[in-house]
């Protein structure tokens, strides 16, 4: 375990965990920001109960645990947003075409390289305690058939092995000045910054959801992650994770 003297930072490594998720939910913190790596998650979760596969020893799995000061859990999703813009400022040195799919995977074109899930245990109107976790594929090179996604990975595309501890750091150094910004209660660059590299913002697609399939260009985000689409007739339709789907 490496710890900063400055106890902002704490790094701890685990070879094999179920889910590092699960390991920091119950962790008692003792740096502003915690940091669980590990070489291989035999339970890796993602988004509403979907599972995280990944081949023992070639991602960059880690999770990372903080306690903000004072937001507020209208505001819980700006956490997501600066820990998948880390992840994106950090992919974008390696390559291009790399973008924020809502709410917080990230593409490489069009193909899955990272899946992230937040989990916000409130206090009252506030987020207590933040768990999120990130997953991203280094140097996987085969994933199996039945993806919700299809998925890459940086090898597939660099031809080289990276190490996952590297990007790990990378990404990590990046979100500790993100989280300055958010123990300040400054939002609205993390926001822009989402925004402007969301996944197919402005342009017209087919989507789903519970009525049907229609037409429309994502607008925007909420600040609590709600997505805003307006549809061909100029309606702004309100959806939350998993209530509509693009149409491939």
């Amino acid at each position: 375990m490496n710890m900063h003297s400055d106890q902002v930072l704490e790094y701890k490594h685990i070879e094999e965990v179920s889910s590092t998720n699960d390991f920091l939910r119950a962790y008692d913190p003792t740096a502003e920001i915690t940091v669980l790596s590990a070489s291989h998650q035999t339970k890796g979760r993602g988004q509403m109960g979907n599972t995280w596969i990944s081949n023992p020893g070639e991602n960059a799995l880690f999770s990372i645990l903080v306690c903000p000061s004072a937001l507020k859990a209208a505001d819980g999703f700006v956490l997501s947003q600066a820990m998948v813009l880390s992840i994106k400022e950090v992919l974008d040195g390696y390559l291009e075409g790399i973008s924020i799919k809502w709410p917080n995977d990230i593409y490489c074109g069009k193909e899955k390289i990272c899946g992230t899930l937040i989990e916000n245990v409130l206090m009252g109107k506030f987020v207590g305690r933040s768990v999120i976790g990130s997953g991203i594929n280094v140097n996987q090179t085969e994933f199996p058939d039945g993806l919700a996604a299809p998925a890459t990975s940086l090898r597939i595309y660099i031809k080289r092995i990276v190490s996952p501890a590297d990007i790990i750091r990378s990404v990590v150094e990046r979100f500790a000045r993100y989280y300055e910004e958010v123990q300040v209660g400054s939002y609205d660059h993390i926001r822009e910054e989402y925004h402007r590299h969301l996944y197919l913002r402005g342009e017209r697609h087919c989507f789903q959801d519970e009525a049907g399939t229609f037409t429309g260009a994502i607008s925007h985000v909420e600040p609590d992650g709600h997505i805003i689409i307006v549809d061909e007739d100029g309606l702004s339709r309100r959806y939350a994770f998993k209530q509509v789907k693009l149409q491939r």
